[in-house]
């Protein structure tokens, strides 16, 4: 049997928990999504420089020995340029949807969301 210090050993971290998951879905959540938003944009753009760089120093080569560019060059750019706006169009579509369904948790959402993060926590040594 567990002696109650053990108890709260086991019952003030879960607590814990789910007040801080509590105040992240009510307050904290919407707000970090615009973050999370701008953040994914800047680093698919970084990306996207960087796979059109080479091809960029490549064409430009071209131009200086042959006067024109390669085939295929105009054909990668667009390919990667439809592919980082697919990527961003998804993106958004999956962040608005997201910040539509925490827009629409209460309180007593957020509650039964703590509730469950600090329940899971306290289940967590019996499960694994």
């Amino acid at each position: 049997m567990s002696t109650p210090n053990e108890l709260l050993r086991a019952i003030v971290p879960a607590l814990l928990v789910g007040a801080a998951c509590y105040v992240l879905l009510r307050w904290l959540a919407t707000p970090l999504l615009n973050h999370v938003e701008t953040g994914f944009e800047y680093a698919l753009n970084l990306i996207v420089i960087g796979l059109l760089f080479p091809e960029y120093c490549w064409t430009r080569a071209q131009r200086r020995v042959s006067g024109h560019a390669a085939p295929f060059a105009y054909t990668y750019g667009d390919a990667v340029c439809a592919l980082a706006s697919a990527t961003h169009q998804c993106a958004n579509t999956v962040l608005s949807a997201l910040r539509e369904a925490l827009s629409r948790i209460g309180n007593r959402g957020a509650l039964c969301g703590g509730g469950l993060s600090a329940a899971g926590l306290l289940l967590w040594p019996y499960v694994w």
